[in-house]
């Protein structure tokens, strides 16, 4: 096979109630800003590996769903509002046996609503007072946002 070639997918045989050696996440994530360009964030409370961490509002991509369709579900659900713009700003790709594809959004809403049952508290941070408890993950789809954007 030449360097050029694409990849060839291959069956592994899993071994049931098993995760896979190799596996993808492709997510949505929204950077929604203030009038003050601060970020809100959310602290999670569910699952239990994000318990107590703050994060962009963000999930996982239903099968077959679109990402931008799914970042409008992602806000609604977890911070009760209705996007009024929506626009894709970056696509990162991070891992090696465990890959992540990130779709990020701008998001405009209008006021944040209901919380989610899996979110303690949302607010809104400017990008150099960050919470402690910022997940680095999110922290590193940040900083790869902005040197993109820069151009870096």
């Amino acid at each position: 096979m030449s360097a050029s070639s694409p990849k060839l997918a291959r069956l592994v045989l899993q071994v049931p109630g098993q995760q896979p050696e190799e596996f993808v996440h492709i997510s949505s994530f929204a950077r929604v800003r203030n009038a003050e360009n601060e970020m809100l964030l959310v602290k999670k409370i569910r699952p239990e590996y994000t318990a107590g961490k703050w994060v962009f509002p963000s999930s996982l991509i239903n099968f077959g769903e679109d990402p931008k369709l799914a970042i409008e579900r992602i806000v609604r659900e977890q911070i009760g509002a209705s996007p009024s713009s929506v626009r894709l700003v970056d696509v990162q790709s991070f891992g090696d046996k465990h890959w992540d594809l990130c779709f990020i959004y701008d998001v405009s809403i209008d006021k944040v609503g209901k919380l989610s049952s899996d979110i303690e508290v949302a607010g809104y941070f400017s990008r150099k007072k960050l919470p402690p408890e910022f997940r680095s993950d999110h922290l590193e789809v940040l900083e790869t946002l902005e040197k993109n954007i820069a151009g870096i």
